[in-house]
């Protein structure tokens, strides 16, 4: 399998860049239908989660323009697999606040330190979706999981062509 990934990318370099802007293009589409198609609101977690497909997405068309084993393209892929990474930790964080493994402003507790117009002003504003509702469960898993999962595994595809791309590189300049 590894050998196949190597020839892969050692005939195309850019194919990394361009399968990270493919897959975060469908990840932020299918949030998009999700929410205003099929009518599922998202929590403030859901939203923030949608930052490192966007950053990686962005990331990685430098790594689609950059010069084949360019210090452009590795800082893209790295950056990619960073963004991953902490699109991993988030919803990580995420599905615990579901579990009620720990608590989160956006699961409906107060903090107690609020003066007497701040508890005003969040009773009167419109409330926010609770971060611990699981609106989309499969197998018994939340979304959250999946996304986790997910972002792990594109954060080692991430490092994996960046590890790739440098030894071809080394490869080539011997």
């Amino acid at each position: 399998m590894m050998t196949f990934v190597i020839n892969q990318i050692s005939n195309n370099p850019r194919l990394p860049g361009l399968s990270i802007f493919v897959i975060c293009l469908l990840a932020i589409s299918t949030a998009f239908y999700v929410e205003y198609v099929v009518g599922i609101e998202p929590c403030i977690l859901c939203l923030y989660q949608r930052i490192p497909y966007v950053a990686a997405g962005f990331f990685s068309l430098f790594a689609i323009i950059g010069k084949p084993g360019s210090f452009t393209q590795q800082a893209a892929l790295l950056g990619c697999g960073l963004a991953f990474l902490c699109g991993a930790t988030l919803a990580f964080y995420h599905f615990g606040v579901e579990e009620g493994w720990w608590q989160s402003a956006c699961s409906g507790a107060q903090s107690m330190n609020m003066s007497l117009e701040d508890l005003k002003a969040s009773i009167m504003a419109e409330p926010l979706k609770p971060c611990d509702s699981r609106d989309w469960v499969m197998l018994g898993l939340s979304v959250t999981v999946y996304n986790t999962i997910a972002s792990l595994f594109f954060a080692a595809s991430c490092f994996t062509s960046l590890v790739i791309i440098r030894k071809l590189k080394a490869n080539t300049s011997h």
